[in-house]
């Protein structure tokens, strides 16, 4: 990325002939910057971090359209693809699928001929009759809705007395087919799930309760299924199996919350399903593969479209040791003819035709890397972490249908976690009712998380059955333990009670409430003394419809409300993509016996907030340190401003929220460092107005001259001095004057003003927020940049004031 092309000046090192003999005395040797610029021009630094590399997501992702393209060239005048057989339609369905899921829209001309080629044709197999129906049900359930209910119908008729299905409606065999019966399932389950089917609850349970008898009858004694009975079991049919019982417990096995007269929680569950779905996933880990299905060498891309139903129904980012997206990614990539674009199967056996097997490639690839909005941590020995188990999926969902976009949850193990493991999630959900068994490096690692960018949200399952209260005295003290502040009552109109939907406090049961820890420009901890999972266990997004009391149903709509509005607080909608690497600053820059040689980037001590934002320095020069070779420090300084402290550094930084009011003597002594060579990079924490306003107005009394725009062909913008591209960048814009945050998000030049002291720039302005950016992750309370920019914006400006 940095291509350093130009010899640095460095005439501000150094007091010119005019100057006065108190000229700064920068602590960075001129000779040591020159020497490091002729380096980088000779050998330009690689990219290494998330601000600069071509991020691994982009790898798949250019994969995925690779494959669309090589599906799209190949479809042919009627609509359809080339068939296998006698599986009318089933390729096309297939394929249709896989595009949709890759990111065609319905409305794509070839994707609206694929629609009318399978809305012009009855099908007549299982197969062919549960794509049809999970084609319509990703492309536009509504419009389809007539089609997908007659789908349902015939399998519902289809099903076998022993809860299986087989390849004919009224096939003679009777056994039923593990392949056609998993399709079946998935098959209902999207047409409830979008609620474009409309049966009576107890057309549903017959049908998933026939459905869960025949795969527990299928599984095998050491968790593993087979394709038939008295056969070796399979890996593909393993996931199967697993994702089946999935589905079919999420609609039967008993729930720890209920209602009676009233909402009751923490009740005794007992499922057996979960039990029998651990079960596989231990053999399916010990077995583990992507090169090939475990045990049998058949079938490679079909097992491997199972396994993503696997991982991503049961939240696991790994199965045993095994990171299955990102394992099962790079293997496709490998596979993928990068001339066409097909994927390639490295079994004896595909299974289909070439479209179909690059459909099941694009199916893997596109919808497991659904990106991951909320974690559920797992903390100690036992269950006391999984209270309400299926809270954390139905938040998801419901979610999914607020942002109208697909999402994904997972469970996160503390005790084998590391830093960028939780950071894979925005969200961490700890919840419990004993007192948590954390050690000293669980804790740390949690405050790192959370200065790294990451929101805890907590409960304590209390109330309504539940006791809470040790859970609740422990996580208090932790919190102060964490970081030196307690929680704190949030207002009734802090933007996290709107972040979403609104939520009114005369909407809330006596008790229920939201408590946080504001770290920088927004909350980086929010905590529930009363269950929240309860509720959201008890409030499914879809299924079979349950009646429950107006006043509960209130209050189950209310509490879903108030998780959807954190979720969107705490990531302002703004998610990491799966595969990209995750930037960690949490080791300072190594340290020097001397200050001599080193870059310093202090901050300036003033009455406004000035220290409010606390690691923006710090995160921003070590990205700098990770894009430049010479010596940084990540040292945080602060100095003041009329201190003889000010001249040993060529660039300083000043932030602050409020209004700034400079004394005379700091004003002279500012004036006095800018006239001289030196470099002011401000910025106004969370786009603060006071702060804006009164920097203008202190610069204009410093220099005589007020602050100007920077032109949007200003090579500070560009890679000139060896940084970034940044002539446009992405501004998020919350709007808070409603019932909820509505966040635009438009490209723009940056919005820098400069201020110019003997016809040099002297200073740099951001009215817009850089440091919380910076600090953390952007946050919704703040117009401002993306962190990513924010973090190209510093860089390219530092590189700016030491080569000007």
């Amino acid at each position: 990325m940095f291509r350093a092309n130009t010899v640095i000046r460095s005439s501000f090192c150094k007091p010119r002939a005019d100057q006065a003999p108190h000229a700064p005395r920068w602590n960075l040797p001129p000779r040591l910057i020159a020497a490091v610029l002729a380096i980088l021009a000779i050998f330009p630094i690689a990219p290494t971090t998330a601000v600069a590399q071509r991020s691994n997501s982009q790898i798949v992702e250019d994969s995925i359209q690779l494959a669309v393209k090589y599906l799209l060239i190949n479809q042919l005048e009627d609509g359809g693809w080339a068939e296998i057989n006698r599986y009318n339609s089933g390729v096309t369905g297939l394929v249709t699928l896989a595009l949709l899921n890759s990111g065609l829209a319905p409305e794509h001309p070839q994707i609206a001929r694929a629609l009318l080629h399978l809305k012009d044709r009855e099908p007549d197999m299982v197969y062919t009759v549960s794509l049809q129906t999970m084609v319509f049900c990703a492309a536009n359930p509504n419009r389809y809705a007539t089609q997908i209910q007659h789908n349902a119908q015939w399998l519902f008729d289809a099903q076998l007395s022993n809860g299986g299905w087989d390849y004919n409606k009224n096939d003679a065999r009777g056994d039923g087919d593990p392949s056609n019966s998993q399709f079946a399932l998935l098959a209902l389950h999207e047409a409830q799930r979008t609620g474009s089917a409309h049966f009576e609850p107890q057309v549903w349970g017959k049908t998933f309760a026939l459905a869960q008898k025949y795969w527990e009858s299928l599984q095998r004694s050491d968790g593993a299924f087979p394709y038939n009975r008295n056969d070796a079991p399979r890996g593909s049919m393993t996931c199967a199996g697993i994702a089946s019982l999935v589905i079919t417990g999420a609609q039967l096995d008993a729930l720890e919350a209920s209602v009676t007269n009233g909402i009751e929680c923490c009740g005794s569950a007992g499922n057996p399903t979960e039990d029998r779905i651990q079960k596989g996933l231990d053999w399916l880990a010990a077995n583990f593969s992507v090169t090939r299905t475990p045990v049998s060498n058949v079938y490679q891309l079909y097992y491997l479209y199972a396994l993503e139903r696997v991982g991503r129904l049961t939240g696991r980012r790994f199965i045993g040791e095994h990171d299955w997206y990102r394992e099962g990614a790079s293997e496709l990539i490998s596979q993928q003819d990068k001339v066409t674009g097909k994927y390639i199967s490295r079994t004896s056996a595909p299974g289909g035709n070439t479209f179909s097997e690059t459909a099941f490639g694009l199916l893997f690839l596109s919808k497991g890397k659904r990106q991951i909005v909320v974690s559920r941590l797992k903390h100690g020995i036992d269950q006391d972490w999984n209270h309400h188990s299926t809270a954390i999926q139905n938040l998801t969902a419901h979610t999914e249908q607020a942002w109208k976009r697909d999402l994904a949850w997972q469970t996160i193990d503390l005790k084998r976690a590391k830093l960028a493991d939780l950071l894979e999630s925005p969200v961490l959900f700890l919840s419990g009712s004993n007192t948590p068994v954390l050690s000293q490096e669980d804790k740390l690692l949690l405050k790192e998380y959370v200065e790294q960018g990451g929101f805890i949200y907590a409960e304590a399952c209390q109330g309504n059955g539940c006791d809470g209260r040790a859970f609740e005295d422990y996580f208090r003290k932790l919190v102060v333990e964490l970081f030196d502040q307690p929680l704190e009552k949030l207002s009734p109109d802090h933007p996290i009670w709107y972040a979403e939907a609104r939520v009114l406090p005369k909407d809330l049961p006596p008790g229920a409430w939201l408590y946080g820890v504001q770290t920088c420009c927004r909350l980086g901890v929010v905590y529930s003394p009363v269950s929240l999972s309860c509720r959201w266990e008890l409030h499914p997004a879809y299924g079979a419809p349950v009646s429950y009391p107006e006043p509960v149903q209130s209050e189950l709509n209310t509490f879903t409300k108030m998780g959807i509005n954190v979720l969107s607080y705490a990531t302002g909608k703004e998610l990491k993509e799966k595969l990209d690497t995750v930037t960690i600053l949490e080791d300072k820059l190594p340290q020097v016996p001397t200050d001599r040689g080193t870059f310093f980037l202090p901050i300036l001590k003033h009455n406004a907030g000035f220290d409010d934002a606390t690691r923006t320095i710090p995160n921003l020069m070590q990205w700098f340190g990770k894009e430049l070779p010479f010596q940084l420090s990540s040292e945080k300084r602060l100095i003041n401003i009329a201190s003889a402290d000010l001249e040993q550094y060529p660039v300083v930084f000043m932030h602050g929220r409020g209004r700034l009011k400079l004394s005379e003597l700091e004003r002279e002594a500012l004036r006095s460092y800018l006239t001289n060579g030196g470099f002011l990079f401000a910025d106004s924490i969370c786009s603060d107005q006071a702060f804006t306003d009164s920097f203008r107005t202190e610069m204009e009394i410093i220099l005589n001259s007020p602050l100007s725009p920077l032109a949007d062909t200003d090579p500070l913008l560009t890679p000139v001095f060896n940084g970034f591209d940044i002539r446009r960048v992405t501004l998020l814009d919350p709007d808070k004057s409603g019932d909820q945050i509505l966040t635009t998000k438009r490209t723009i030049a940056p919005r820098l003003e400069i201020g110019k002291a003997d016809n040099r720039t002297c200073v740099v302005f951001s009215p817009l927020d850089l440091s919380c950016a910076l600090e953390s992750r952007h946050s919704l309370q703040c117009r401002g940049y993306l962190r990513e920019d924010a973090a190209r914006i510093g860089i390219n400006t530092l590189l700016f004031a030491l080569q000007q």
